[in-house]
């Protein structure tokens, strides 16, 4: 799994950015891709892990989980 941090969420798109611990290029993350109980949303700056997949040429985060 990687790890990264939250640069920006936003709740009402349902969409947000996370920035890699490695130093790689910023991964998109979905609100349906959050893992976890009650109400799915991201801080910025929160520390989180993911699987890292490609949609359409794009680095996204799949099953997230706040750490």
């Amino acid at each position: 799994m990687a790890t990264g941090v939250v640069k920006s969420y936003n709740v009402h798109h349902g969409y947000g950015v996370i920035t890699p611990d490695d130093g790689g290029p910023e991964v998109k993350v979905y609100f349906d891709s959050i893992q976890g109980e009650g109400a799915r949303e991201l801080a910025e700056g929160q520390k989180v892990e993911y699987d890292l997949t490609e949609q359409e040429g794009r680095a996204v985060a799949e099953h997230v989980r706040a750490l």
